[in-house]
């Protein structure tokens, strides 16, 4: 049953986490109009790629989605056209520096992870078959226990009386 449960979990939820890479960027409130900002770092102190607006939910033409909260913003890497490396996020100030909010290793997206987004959803029902399987025959199995079982002798006495009334009552119809 444990392995059943963990197939559950690594069918429906593991996908997410190799391919839908995620980096929260939490800001100041003074922060909330201003640019937002996705790179790779070239250098310790510099970076190349986008800056996009806080209302843009989609950047890259959707390679990646961004989710804008209260005080912090998400993006979700779908695909990544700079490689894999050190990644940031922030904000634009207004002399055009960027302001590093947080930063992440990114890795490219393997040609396996677009397998096993297929592979899952064969396999989630093929997980549920077997459950349903198992449940089954352990009901059947606890049926055919319990047939097998001796009746008490209560119930056996019982029954044997019911017998001996209904041949006593066809022998007085008779």
């Amino acid at each position: 049953m444990r392995l059943l449960v963990s197939m559950l979990f690594l069918t429906v939820g593991g996908f997410d986490a190799v391919f839908g890479q995620r980096l929260t960027c939490p800001y100041e409130l003074r922060f909330k109009s201003t640019q937002r900002v996705w790179c790779r770092q070239s250098s310790t102190e510099c970076c190349t790629g986008l800056v996009f607006d806080q209302n843009i939910h989609s950047v890259d033409g959707d390679k990646l989605k961004v989710d804008e909260g209260s005080d912090s913003f998400t993006v979700t890497v779908m695909e990544l056209n700079q490689g894999e490396g050190v990644y940031w996020c922030g904000v634009l100030s207004e002399n055009n520096t960027i302001i590093k909010l947080a930063e992440g290793y990114f890795h490219s997206s393997a040609s396996g992870v677009h397998v096993w987004a297929f592979v899952r959803w064969i396999l989630l029902p093929l997980l549920l078959l077997t459950a349903v399987s198992v449940y089954f025959r352990a009901k059947a199995k606890h049926v055919h226990k319990n047939a097998e079982e001796p009746c008490s002798d209560s119930v056996s006495r019982a029954l044997a009386d019911l017998q001996y009334e209904n041949v006593a009552s066809l022998s007085e119809l008779e």
